[in-house]
C-alpha cells in the first residue's frame, strides 16, 4: 500500500495522544476511586463494586491498546526509524501508546489481584 493511502487512513492526530493517555489515566482513575470508595465498600459490604472498577478501568486501558494497535496498523506495522519521517512519527506515538496501555492494564490487574483473595477490609 503506498505512502499516501496509508496516511489517509490514519484518522486524526488526537487518536494517537489518546492511544497515550486513555491506559495511564484508567489507571490512575482505578487507584483514585478505589482508595475513595474503600471506606464506604468497608462498611456497607458492597465487595462488588471494586471489581466493577477494576472492570471497568482494565477495559478503558484495553481500549486504549487497541487505538493505538489500530493506528499502528494504519502506518504500515513498522519500527519507527523505517519510512518517512512523518511515518515515524506515527509509528514511535502508536507504539508507544501500545506500551503505556499493556503496562497500565499490568497495573489495575495487580492492583486488583489482592482484592479477589484478601478482601479489601482487613
Amino acid at each position: 500500500m503506498p505512502v499516501e493511502a496509508r496516511q489517509k487512513r490514519i484518522l486524526h492526530p488526537l487518536l494517537l495522544w489518546a492511544g497515550w493517555l486513555i491506559g495511564p489515566l484508567a489507571w490512575a482513575l482505578h487507584l483514585v476511586v478505589s482508595y475513595v470508595l474503600l471506606a464506604w465498600v468497608c462498611a456497607s459490604g458492597h465487595h462488588w463494586i471494586l471489581h466493577a472498577i477494576t472492570l471497568v478501568t482494565l477495559a478503558m486501558s484495553l481500549a486504549g491498546v487497541w487505538l493505538a494497535w489500530r493506528q499502528w496498523s494504519a502506518a504500515g506495522r513498522q519500527w519507527p526509524g523505517s519510512g518517512d519521517r512523518q511515518m515515524s512519527r506515527i509509528r514511535f506515538m502508536a507504539i508507544g501508546g501500545l506500551i503505556l496501555g499493556v503496562l497500565s492494564a499490568l497495573l489495575i490487574v495487580a492492583e486488583g489481584i489482592p482484592n479477589f483473595f484478601f478482601g479489601a477490609c482487613l
